[in-house]
């Protein structure tokens, strides 16, 4: 068998919703991974005949460990980016991170925190990232951080809460 062949043999990736709908000429022998959460968003977006089978005849659907979950969760909170990520989002992330994957995503947090990962990632359509960026939620008001993805006013004086730059490097 040819090298890249082989190469192709091994290959896996992690898709997102629009990677499983847009993407649908990946090459034989890549092994296409999926969680429970990403198939039914693309079951309910794109209901079409094409994204159907393209989900029953080249996906394999896995959930996550709960310890993966955790260390993803815990990596999105660190860097801020947990504040625009669905439970999906952390999910697929999380099966890249255990299966040592390549994840194929539009989403930039989610690129960003598979950066700060260490992960492999792909986007379609749209330029990578360029830089990773850790994020943190600072109150409009008093100018106080939180740790919350869930709040919109500060618990100190009850000013609006933003999502701002903390830091920023190069990939």
């Amino acid at each position: 068998m040819h090298e890249s062949q082989n190469e192709a043999m091994r290959k896996k990736l992690v898709l997102d919703t629009s990677a499983i709908y847009n993407g649908t000429d990946y090459p034989a022998g890549t092994v296409l991974y999926a969680t429970p959460q990403i198939v039914s968003e693309v079951r309910k977006v794109y209901r079409t005949e094409r994204a159907e089978f393209f989900v029953e005849s080249r996906l394999t659907v896995l959930m996550p460990s709960p310890g993966s979950m955790r260390t993803v969760r815990m990596k999105a909170e660190e860097n801020g980016d947990i504040a625009r990520m669905s439970e999906a989002d952390l999910e697929i992330l999380s099966l890249a991170y255990e299966l040592h994957a390549t994840i194929v995503t539009e989403d930039y947090s989610i690129q960003n925190t598979a950066s700060a990962l260490g992960l492999d990632y792909r986007s379609l359509y749209i330029p990578r990232i360029s830089s990773y960026v850790q994020w943190e939620i600072v109150c409009r008001g008093c100018g106080s951080t939180s740790h919350a993805r869930d709040e919109k006013e500060c618990r100190i004086c009850g000013g609006r809460l933003v999502t701002k730059r903390k830091k920023t490097r190069p990939i």
